[in-house]
């Protein structure tokens, strides 16, 4: 019988025909090999689902879902942590790129750091250039720990200054599986879809441990060479009209009631300023798109 693997990777995808099958090629070449692949396809409607099939043919350790309607990318994100019955869990996503000791490196610090919960090497964005064929532009941070920070010490310390830092990448770490299980709100914040899910899921990780950032290994997470904007994404994935405007709401709602309102409190200024910054930038751009509907020009949602 075969023993049960060390680490569970669970990749969610949706019409990821361009990078899927490298992706999952790069990730069975890295150097730690005790690990499980769970692919859930959220009802693709291009060539991801044979890519998928064919790399899982010759590749027990692979298991692919094909979801039979698309239920959006929290449910699917969701999924394949339900699949894991490992030591360790990591989300991989179909268009990030991991360096080959990845695994190695992070499962090694969770090894031997038994009050770290999640461990990560530095976050490095790159754009994917098609032109022909595609290529990797790798970009410069412009500062050390720029996407991920390491954090430990007093809980109340830990979530004042993950609350400044403002950044959601160490989502991307590999975990303790029952720790993350215990932690996720994904679920919570998916019906009805609200904004900083991804945010919300590493403050309530705080609450389980310390997370690592190694020096080792990087991760890359591609971005698009131009901004989009913030309505247009917001409608795109579900965002009703009305939902929009205060968009930063819930999420403040959430952590006063998962938090308790003495931590609210303490953070009060955060949560003030977080609400009238995202407010303005609506009102801004709805200002933006008017502008550009009176000058004749094509409206962008």
């Amino acid at each position: 019988m075969r023993n049960v693997p060390i680490v569970t990777i669970g990749i969610p995808v949706y019409n990821g025909e361009k990078v899927i099958g490298e992706r999952i090629k790069k990730i069975l070449n890295q150097t730690f090999q005790d690990f499980v692949i769970v692919i859930s396809d959220n009802n693709s409607n291009d060539k991801t689902n044979e890519i998928c099939k064919d790399l899982s043919k010759n590749e027990d350790r692979i298991t692919y879902y094909k979801q039979d309607e698309n239920k959006g990318p929290s449910w699917n994100t969701n999924f394949v942590l339900g699949k894991a019955k490992t030591k360790y869990f990591v989300w991989a996503f179909a268009d990030d790129i991991w360096e080959d000791n990845f695994l190695e490196e992070n499962i090694a610090i969770l090894d031997n750091k038994p009050n770290v919960v999640g461990s990560i090497g530095d976050v490095k964005l790159f754009n994917r250039i098609e032109n022909g064929e595609i290529k990797i532009k790798k970009i410069e941070n412009l500062r050390k720990f720029q996407y991920v920070h390491p954090v430990s010490g007093e809980l109340e310390d830990k979530i004042r200054f993950y609350l400044n830092y403002n950044m959601s990448s160490i989502l991307y770490a590999v975990f303790r599986t029952e720790k993350l299980k215990r932690a996720n709100v994904l679920e919570q914040f998916s019906n009805p879809i609200r904004w900083r899910s991804a945010f919300a899921c590493v403050l309530s990780i705080i609450r389980e441990g310390d997370l690592f950032v190694t020096t080792n290994n990087n991760v890359f997470k591609e971005v698009k060479p131009t901004s989009g904007s913030t309505i247009q994404y917001m409608r795109s994935t579900g965002y009703s009209f009305s939902n929009i405007l205060l968009y930063n709401v819930p999420f403040t709602i959430w952590f006063a009631r998962d938090f308790g309102m003495r931590m609210f409190l303490q953070n009060f200024g955060y949560f003030l300023k977080l609400n009238i910054k995202s407010t303005g930038g609506i009102c801004a751009e709805v200002i933006r798109i008017i502008k550009r509907i009176s000058c004749g020009q094509p409206k962008y949602w």
